[in-house]
């Protein structure tokens, strides 16, 4: 029991960093619809939660690049550029999000070296 107990709780761990990021491209598009501070504020939060509990950096540089792709998917096919404008946006903050976790891991293992 308390083995299960631990690999739900490992399993649940390792796939946090993928909600929190999904939920924060929700809640800018669905609840705060693309509004420029709330928009900010919701990926600008990853920030601290990713590097207080050591989550891979990658993650949001991974879901940027999947924004890119369907931005590109919507322009082309759907023709609606609103859409793929705001899909861009949230790439843009994502490669923000990502790149700064990146140079705080960066900089952690830096320190511990020394």
């Amino acid at each position: 029991m308390k083995k299960k107990r631990k690999k739900l709780k490992l399993k649940i761990k390792n796939l946090l960093p993928f909600f929190l990021v999904l939920i924060s491209i929700i809640l800018s598009h669905f609840i705060f619809h693309g509004e420029d501070l709330k928009t900010f504020l919701s990926f600008i939060l990853l920030i601290p939660i990713f590097s207080f509990f050591k989550f891979d950096g990658r993650i949001p540089v991974g879901y940027a690049l999947l924004m890119l792709i369907l931005a590109a998917i919507v322009l082309a096919f759907y023709n609606n550029e609103n859409l793929a404008n705001q899909l861009a946006i949230y790439a843009y903050w994502l490669l923000v999000v990502g790149v700064v976790c990146l140079t705080i891991e960066f900089i952690r293992e830096k320190g511990k070296k020394k």
